[in-house]
């Protein structure tokens, strides 16, 4: 049973990347409008123009900035973890987003 463990860690590590994004990209799709509309409640004084902009500024450059740093930061946290480990981290984060989304009525 050990070679096919480490066989599908190998496959895992190899594509580590995509699945960091993947992650990361359900996340913020899950707790998007959350994020939105806590910005636009701390926002709300301010005239539609510079709401406007501001938003602008979080989707443009908030949401790239913290996709980029997030998908690194998990990327090396996944890359140290052994073999059953890291095949147990994977499956549970994506089991989790997937009850998250669940919950939030979002399927």
């Amino acid at each position: 049973m050990q070679p096919y463990i480490h066989q599908f860690a190998n496959f895992l590590r190899a594509h580590l990347n995509s699945i960091s994004v993947g992650l990361i990209a359900t996340l913020l799709m899950l707790y998007g409008a959350c994020i939105n509309n806590y910005f636009k409640r701390i926002t709300k004084s301010i005239p539609f123009i510079g709401r406007f902009a501001l938003f602008v500024v979080l989707c443009s450059v908030g949401y790239a900035f913290a996709s980029s740093q997030m998908v690194r930061l998990l990327r090396m946290v996944l890359r140290e973890l052994s073999d059953l480990p890291l095949i147990g981290v994977v499956a549970g984060c994506f089991l989790l987003l997937a009850f998250l989304a669940k919950s939030g009525k979002d399927i």
